[in-house]
């Protein structure tokens, strides 16, 4: 294929932002950050020229006082850049391409890029590494892979088969497309990635290849015995999760996706914007997606999204469809703490009011050991109401209510409750409840003498998983009560780090995750390495930037 003008086809490259041009070859993050340190001070100090400097950014607000983050915007802007968080993933990328040979920058690049095992994609890190001059020409056998990624096919004189497999991740050709994360930042890549994937499924039907055998390698992914799939990722997932891509996954199913490939309804249900997470939910069902053995109602669930349940209760999602455990959809959106309205759609729906979860515990049962009041209301309206035969029981439900008198009253009766009663199952109620953001339930089983560093779920103990969601409040009341940021979770982490992946991957609504940060911070934990800090929230980097002045 020969596409430049002059009828020879370009190689592709990794070249320099025009934005950067700005930009020294030798930047050095630090001596920038030194000079937003010195205007900020000459601008405190009414310096004019550095006042001038200002004014351009300060006129949505001129009475605002100075601070760090708006000199840092004025050394990002006047040296080519949109904001200061731009010029610090250009300045990281250098420092990290100067570290790198051609072979692993382009590789680093496209694992950002992809997103790999538990890590999610960052498409704007990945964009920022590629726009690296390389010293040299790409690596050969990289060179089609790099052009897959950023939607470049046209740029190749040897166009791959759409299930040619490719370094470095011995991957078809075609999912390097659809796992791209590029797709995210708009134009031009969103429709360069398009224009590939349209190409190579042309090449799919011409050469009558099968997509579902066309998989994405993973390291979380083991081949099981048995399987009747191949092992790896499907191309409708990357384009779902990865791209987040309505347009490419409607592609992909007209050229004959699987819906149904254990991955994507699950997936489509959880993507953080809800609007596209519907469109994708509909795309899916249109085109012959089953809910059952999916477990995507309870993904659903875990998200406060009342329009989007009706939705999937009106395309066929099995409201009594036992899932991991034995919950029901029931069970779980107590458990994830959803609304009446939610909780009002699955009773109308049929929802099984005696259904009993592994554990035995009807709906109104699970509801009075969450501290679940309004949905305990509710399901009394239906006549289902709580089974709590012992003591032991009715004081987890007491502590779960944040019911202070009912709980003390029970230990009064039986001192010996919480320290050698409890089976440590019953005493995860504590970070199940920290996970949830009971507060004032943890509050008063804290109160109570209850063991803090218990581990509840992925192994994590209730600092962490308060950390987990930015619950800065829960963070501060826990470390008041002994609780220590060095307490593992089941991933090998400690609570920094469980704090961090979220912040950067999986972060929570609502979430604080400055004050989290900050809390943990006094409490001794270290402080994010120049590494962990380049990747974390901009809120979270301006305020760690912000301390230097101290």
């Amino acid at each position: 294929m020969t596409t430049s003008h002059h009828g020879a086809a370009e190689q592709p490259t990794l070249t320099a932002n025009p934005a950067s041009s700005a930009l020294p070859d030798l930047a050095d993050l630090q001596q920038l950050k030194r000079q937003a340190r010195e205007l900020l001070r000459a601008w405190r100090a009414g310096d004019h020229p550095s006042l001038e400097r200002a004014a351009p950014y300060r006129r949505d607000d001129a009475a605002a006082p100075p601070s760090l983050s708006l000199a840092q915007l004025v050394i990002a802007r006047e040296l080519g850049f949109p904001s200061w968080p731009a010029l610090h993933r250009a300045v990281m990328a250098q420092q990290e391409a100067r570290q790198l040979d051609n072979a692993a920058l382009v590789t680093r690049s496209l694992a950002l890029a992809l997103g790999r095992g538990w890590d999610s994609p960052q498409p704007e890190r990945a964009l920022a590494l590629m726009q690296q001059r390389l010293r040299g020409p790409c690596p050969p056998g990289l060179r089609a892979t790099l052009a897959l990624v950023r939607g470049e096919l046209e740029t190749l004189e040897a166009v791959p088969a759409a299930a040619q497999r490719l370094p470095p991740l011995d991957a078809p050709a075609l999912a390097y497309v659809c796992f791209s994360s590029l797709h995210r930042l708009g134009e031009p890549w969103a429709g360069g990635l398009m224009r590939s994937a349209q190409a190579l499924l042309v090449d799919c039907a011409q050469a009558g290849s099968d997509l579902d055998a066309l998989r994405m390698p993973d390291p979380d992914v083991e081949p099981t015995a048995g399987a009747t799939e191949p092992p790896g990722l499907p191309l409708l997932y990357g384009a779902i999760a990865r791209a987040q891509s309505p347009e490419l996954a409607a592609a992909l199913l007209a050229a004959g996706a699987n819906p149904n490939d254990g991955e994507s309804l699950y997936h489509a249900c959880e993507d953080p914007d809800r609007s596209r997470a519907a469109l994708q939910i509909r795309q899916l069902i249109a085109h012959g997606a089953r809910w059952h053995g999916t477990n995507a109602l309870l993904r659903l669930l875990d998200f406060e999204d009342p329009s989007g349940l009706a939705m999937a209760l009106s395309l066929g999602a099995e409201v009594n469809e036992a899932g991991p455990q034995g919950a029901t959809a029931l069970h779980h959106a107590l458990r994830r703490g959803r609304s009446a309205a939610c909780l009002s759609q699955l009773i109308a729906q049929g929802a099984d009011l005696s259904a009993r979860d592994a554990e035995g515990r009807t709906p109104a049962t699970l509801a009075a050991l969450l501290g679940e009041l309004e949905a305990l209301e509710l399901l009394a309206a239906q006549g289902a109401r709580p089974d709590l035969p012992s003591a032991k029981e009715r004081f987890l439900a007491a502590c779960a209510a944040a019911d202070e008198a009912s709980a003390r009253a029970l230990l009064r009766g039986q001192p010996d409750l919480l320290d050698q009663q409890l089976t440590t199952h019953e005493l995860r109620l504590l970070p199940d409840q920290a996970q949830r953001r009971a507060r004032s339930s943890v509050a008063l089983m804290l109160s109570l003498g209850w063991p803090v560093a218990v581990q509840g779920d992925w192994q994590a103990s209730a600092l962490n998983q308060a950390a987990f969601n930015g619950d800065a409040t829960l963070v501060q009341l826990l470390l008041a009560h002994g609780a220590s940021w060095e307490e593992r979770n089941g991933f090998g982490g400690d609570v920094m780090g469980s704090l961090q992946h979220a912040a950067v991957h999986l972060p929570q609504p609502g979430g604080d995750y400055l004050g989290a940060l900050q809390a943990l911070l006094a409490a001794g934990a270290p402080w994010p390495s120049d590494e962990e800090r380049e990747a974390l929230p901009e809120t979270l980097q301006a305020w760690l930037d912000e301390q230097g002045l101290a």
